[in-house]
């Protein structure tokens, strides 16, 4: 088993799939203000292996976790199987040792968040701070699995030139969705902290009349989001005008249909004041954005060559 590729390549797609549920489950945890569950303890719940179930925070929180923990299992796995499938020098081996280590700060992030007691009603600059780095970890956790499951489904690796300016194109495209994920996860937290009560609210007032920065700041975060979305969607479609493989068609056409369906969510969630459902909604199509950024240009800078 471990000599075959083809389950290999299967391992890693289910194991990206596996994690799009553990991060919306962690958008769960924080959207319903399930963060202290566990109360101070990390990594056990409560100070024991197998807690108390009777509050429905401790339960969302415990469930969250052991999620956590199989993701980290599978990591481990999934390393080891890179390493027994492909030689040295193999790019597979390079973004699984990539994926582990995400997964590691991941879950010091997680355990920070809890010991320093960054969960519940927490409004500090810090717990915001933290929220972002956790986002764009989370990010790269899913890029680095997102290429190993490619390169070992042989899609092409990269070809890096500096000399195309389509690599600047490409690196614009995806610091601006960093960038555009991290004003997401302060923006949700405030959204969380303190919903707004009518449509605008977050947009109009707050920035004039805001007690706190967590308020006052989600009324750029559609601003950036627009403009990186369409930046993102006429990119796409420019570079693959030049020069495209089949794959690279069908993925242009995914990022272009997402970034769509992203953007009417989140007008949807402004609407809406902000349910817990519609974030998660919001989060999963970030999620999916992300990832057919990341095939899409791994082929189209291929592609080019």
């Amino acid at each position: 088993m471990f000599k075959n590729k083809k389950y290999f390549s299967r391992y890693c797609w289910i194991y990206l799939v596996y994690n799009f549920y553990v991060i919306l489950g962690g958008a769960y945890v924080r959207a319903t203000g399930s963060g202290a569950g566990c109360g101070a303890h990390w990594p056990l719940c409560q100070g024991e292996v197998v807690p108390n179930f009777s509050l429905i925070h401790t339960i969302i929180e415990y469930t969250h976790r052991a999620s956590s923990l199989v993701v980290t299992i599978g990591a481990v796995l999934l390393l080891v199987w890179a390493f027994t499938t492909t030689n040295k020098g193999n790019p597979i081996r390079k973004s699984s040792v990539a994926l582990f280590l995400f997964i590691i700060v991941e879950a010091l992030l997680g355990a920070v968040l809890v010991k320093f007691a960054l969960v519940a009603n927490n409004s500090s600059h810090f717990r915001a701070i933290m929220m972002a780095l956790h986002l764009i970890t989370t990010f790269m956790l899913l890029a680095s699995i997102t290429l190993t499951a490619a390169w070992a489904s042989n899609f092409p690796t990269p070809k890096i030139n500096f000399q195309n300016k389509n690599i600047f194109s490409a690196f614009a495209v995806l610091i601006g969705l960093l960038i555009v994920g991290a004003s997401g996860a302060i923006t949700a937290l405030g959204d969380t902290l303190f919903r707004p009560l009518y449509v605008g609210e977050g947009l109009i007032s707050d920035l004039q009349h805001s007690s706190h920065i967590l308020k006052s700041i989600r009324v750029y975060h559609p601003v950036f989001a627009i403009v990186v979305s369409v930046y993102t969607a006429v990119t796409c479609w420019k570079m693959n005008i030049q020069s495209s493989s089949k794959i690279s068609n069908i993925l242009c056409k995914i990022i272009i249909s997402v970034v769509v369906i992203q953007i009417s969510l989140g007008f949807l969630n402004i609407a809406l004041l902000a349910p817990v459902w519609m974030q998660i909604a919001h989060l999963f199509a970030a999620d999916l954005l992300w990832v057919s950024v990341v095939l899409y240009f791994n082929n189209k800078l291929s592609d080019l060559y």
